[in-house]
This record gives structure tokens, C-alpha cells and sequence, in this order.
């Protein structure tokens, strides 16, 4: 049914596209009237403190000469307090000044008239002082009255006066500015206000509309809903008896595979038997002697031992299609597991592996409870722990090391080695029931992961491995926080 079929679809489209694009008007001025207002109040805040700069160097220059001329009149050291305590600030002062200059890319033509003119003053009033402290404070005075330092005073104040007019007059603009563009603000978001109430009520009609056409068409839907919720129970019921028919065949199939299995190993104790009798009463000429001896004590044995060895083989895996089909039919069992005692378990269980294959296992201090089935839970972690042990490199020490994570819902287990790794086209394959990986030369016979993943799936989750060949391998077990046995899987079932 394509999009704009209905009145409501393309109603609603259409106030959504006129919403939106009245929205990114809104905020596209909103954002630019924004950044106006912050360039105009960084402009304001460095022109305050450009004013606040030029004050604090003209009252610490006020100072200075107040203490230089309470100190000449009186000859008293506590009158140069505020002299010497004016130095310092003076100094930082067009320090300041010059980085306020630099800041806003202004020249500093008056920065170095200013510096000259302060240079000139200061060196006029340790001029007085040091005569003064000397004890020529007649000649200081003197140097007072020649009005050298007025004129250079009165430079300075010009200079700074006209540093504040001129920031009190920038900031005086900005602060126009300011106002303009709050008052714009208010503008545009009243007519945002507005614009937004109209489409609410365009929408809410819309919605009005709509709604009694679902109100006209819900008592279709529950005719239909009667007769699909039978539909429904039938193929559920239909669906659990197919599954159930799935586990039956194969108990039933593996278990009939056994009885010729007894038969034919019957048949080789038997053909022992006739061995050892051949052995023992060999006859007739020395050409069929030598033959019927090459027979009883080679090649007789030899077809024993084919036999033996592939009806063992046999009977591993039909015990591991009765081990799944009896997993299948248990019955799942919720209850609450400190994941930090079934870790210590598993690693009390392979202690003894883990000491001959000179490995250490880390298991996590802490980790959050999780409700579901323990048996299933402990096969899981033994089976994969096992296989990490089993395939170290034994060329280095092995480390393994279990972390526990946990999101909204959900628990993972995280089992890493660095054993000899799994090639990448191999990290679903060794997930298949009897198919292994690698060189094969360590005892198995391919049902230890298939049987891990068929058990995290009936328990509502999933195992995933990321591997490195010669680095080695994490395999990752995703697991819901709570078992709901009504959402669990049968093994059986993820294998189809």
C-alpha cells in the first residue's frame, strides 16, 4: 500500500514537513540571534575589562606618587608603603592591557606611548626616593617642583582617560546590540509559540479523524482476532507436537543404531575367538599354513581393531544425540546463582588440568546475581572453560580469565585465552554438531560447543567467539538477567 494512498497519511505528512521546517527556521534564527548575543557579551566583558585594567593602573600610579610625596614632605619609610605596593600592580596592569590589545587585534601605537609615559614616570618617582633615602631630600623636592612629573602624570591620565571613554562607549553600543537582539529573540519565539499552537491543532484535528476511523474499523479487527487466536492456539498446538515428534525420532533413531552396534562388536569378540583357534590349529600344506598365519595373526586383527574403533566411534556420537535429546526434554529449572561460587567451581574442577598445562585461571570478584537454570548455566561455563584449557599453546603460559558485564536485562560472560586461536572462516563451524577446527590432536568428538550453544539458546541467549590464530580466543555468553522457561528453546530446535 504505498505511503500516500490516505487522506491521513498525506495529512499528516504534510503537517509534519510544514512542523518541521517551521522548527529549523525557529532554530536556525534562534541559533544565530544566540550567537550574536555571545559574541556582543564576549565583546562587553573584554571592554570591562579593558576599563577595569586602565583604572586599577591609574589608581596604583595615584598611589605611588602619593607615597613618594608623603615620604618627601616627612622623611617617615611607612609613608613609601603604598609606593611600594603600587609597583607590582602598575606592572601587571599593562601586562594585562597589552594581552586585552592582542586579543581584540587592536595596534598598540597608545600601549607604547602608555609604557614610555609610565617608564618615564616611575623613573622620576625612584628618582626622588633614592635621593630622598640618601638624604638629599632638597634636591628630590627640587626634581618635584620642576613639574617634569606633572606633565608626564597628565599624559598618562589623558591616555588612560581615553582608553575608558572609548570602552565605556564600545560597551555602551554592545549593550544596544544586546537589547536588539533579546528583543528579536522574544519575537521569534513568540512566533514560534504561535506557529507550534497552529500545528497542534491541525494535528490534534487530523488525529480526531483518524480516530474514529479506528474506532470504526476495531470491531472488524476483534471479529478477526476471534478466529485468528484460534488459528493460532491450532498451529501452536501443531508446532509444540512437530517439536515433540523431532526429539522422539531422535531418541528412537539413535537408540535403534545401538542394537547393531552390540552385533557387530558381539561379532568381533567371536571373530577373536576364531583367531585364537586359528592360531592354535593351523594346518595343511606350508603355502596355505604360511597364508592362513598371515591371516589369524594380521590381517584378522587388524580388521578387529577397524571395527572396534569405528563402532566406538559410533556409539560416542549416538551417545551425544541421546545426551541432546534427553538436554531437550528436561525441564528448566529458574532459580537465583551467585555467579562468583560457580566460577570457583569451575575452576576447583580444572585445577588439576590447569597445573599440568602450567595455566592460570581469573575468575571476577564480584558479579551480579542471575536467575536461571544452574545445570544448564554450569555446563556452559565448564564446557567452554574446558575447551580453552584443552587448546593452550604450549609454547607460553596460559592465562584464562572470566569477566562478567551487565546491561538493562541482560548479563554477559566473557571467557578469554591465550591459547592457539580459531580461524576466522571456523567461528561458526565449531558451533556445528560434530565438526571441530584446527589440527585435530586433541581428544573430542565436535558436541562439546554445539551442546554449549544449544543450551544458551533454550536459555535465552547466545554464544559468539572472536578469535585470533596464536593469539587466541573470547568467547562471549549473552544471557538474560531472568530465565523465563516460557521463551526457552529446546536444542533440538536451534538445530533445524
Amino acid at each position: 500500500m504505498p505511503l500516500f494512498s490516505s487522506a491521513f497519511a498525506r495529512r499528516t505528512v504534510t503537517l509534519l514537513f510544514l512542523g518541521v521546517l517551521a522548527l529549523l527556521v525557529i532554530v536556525a534564527a534562534a541559533a544565530w540571534l544566540t550567537a550574536r548575543t555571545g559574541s556582543h557579551t564576549e565583546e562587553v566583558i573584554r571592554e570591562r575589562d579593558l576599563r577595569m585594567v586602565s583604572g586599577v593602573i591609574l589608581t596604583a600610579l595615584l598611589d605611588a606618587e602619593t607615597g613618594q610625596r608623603g615620604y618627601l614632605l616627612t622623611g617617615e619609610s611607612r609613608y613609601l608603603e603604598p609606593y611600594t605596593a603600587s609597583l607590582p600592580a602598575i606592572r601587571e596592569g599593562l601586562v594585562a592591557l597589552r594581552e586585552l590589545y592582542l586579543q581584540q587585534g587592536r595596534p598598540d601605537e597608545r600601549l607604547v606611548l602608555l609604557k614610555s609615559a609610565l617608564d618615564a614616570k616611575l623613573s622620576e618617582l625612584a628618582e626622588t626616593v633614592g635621593l630622598a633615602e640618601t638624604g638629599r631630600r632638597d634636591e628630590a623636592l627640587a626634581l618635584v617642583k620642576t613639574d617634569r612629573g606633572k606633565a608626564t602624570m597628565d599624559d598618562i591620565r589623558a591616555t588612560l582617560g581615553g582608553l575608558i571613554a572609548e570602552a565605556e562607549s564600545r560597551v555602551t553600543a554592545r549593550l544596544a546590540e544586546l537589547n536588539r537582539a533579546s528583543d528579536l529573540l522574544l519575537w521569534v519565539a513568540g512566533l514560534g509559540a504561535i506557529l507550534i499552537v497552529l500545528f497542534a491543532v491541525g494535528a490534534a484535528w487530523v488525529v480526531v479523524q483518524y480516530t474514529a476511523q479506528l474506532v470504526a474499523a476495531r470491531h472488524e479487527l476483534q471479529v478477526a482476532n476471534a478466529s485468528l487466536e484460534e488459528r493460532v492456539a491450532e498451529r501452536t498446538t501443531a508446532l509444540t507436537r512437530a517439536n515433540e515428534e523431532i526429539q522422539r525420532f531422535a531418541y528412537i533413531v539413535s537408540h535403534d543404531l545401538r542394537s547393531p552396534l552390540v552385533n557387530i562388536m558381539g561379532f568381533t569378540s567371536e571373530l577373536e575367538v576364531g583367531a585364537e583357534s586359528l592360531r592354535r590349529y593351523i594346518g595343511g600344506d606350508e603355502q596355505q599354513a604360511e597364508r592362513a598365519k598371515l591371516a589369524a595373526l594380521e590381517d584378522i586383527p587388524e580388521a578387529i581393531r577397524f571395527i572396534r574403533a569405528s563402532t566406538g566411534r559410533m556409539d560416542a556420537l549416538i551417545n551425544a544425540i541421546l545426551k541432546l535429546s534427553r538436554e531437550g526434554r528436561r525441564e528448566l529449572n529458574p532459580e537465583p546463582i551467585d555467579l562468583v561460587k560457580l566460577f570457583a567451581a569451575t575452576g576447583a574442577s580444572v585445577k588439576h588440568q590447569l597445573d599440568e598445562a602450567n595455566a592460570t585461571l581469573s575468575v571476577p570478584d564480584k558479579a551480579p546475581i542471575i536467575v536461571s537454570d544452574r545445570l544448564a548455566l554450569e555446563q556452559i561455563v565448564n564446557n567452554v572453560v574446558d575447551n580453552a584449557v584443552k587448546y593452550l599453546a604450549r609454547d607460553r603460559p596460559g592465562r584464562i580469565a572470566i569477566v562478567v558485564s551487565s546491561s538493562p536485562g541482560r548479563i554477559a560472560i566473557a571467557i578469554s585465552d591465550n591459547g592457539r586461536g580459531i580461524a576466522q572462516q571456523d567461528s561458526e563451524r565449531i558451533f556445528e554438531l560434530f565438526r571441530r577446527a584446527g589440527a585435530q590432536d586433541r581428544p573430542g568428538e565436535g558436541i562439546g560447543l554445539a551442546h554449549v550453544r544449544a543450551l544458551a539458546r533454550r536459555l535465552g541467549g547466545e554464544i559468539s567467539v572472536r578469535s585470533e590464530l596464536g593469539r587466541g580466543s573470547t568467547f562471549q555468553i549473552d544471557l538474560p538477567a531472568r530465565l523465563r522457561v516460557s521463551d526457552s528453546r529446546a536444542p533440538s530446535e536451534v538445530m533445524k
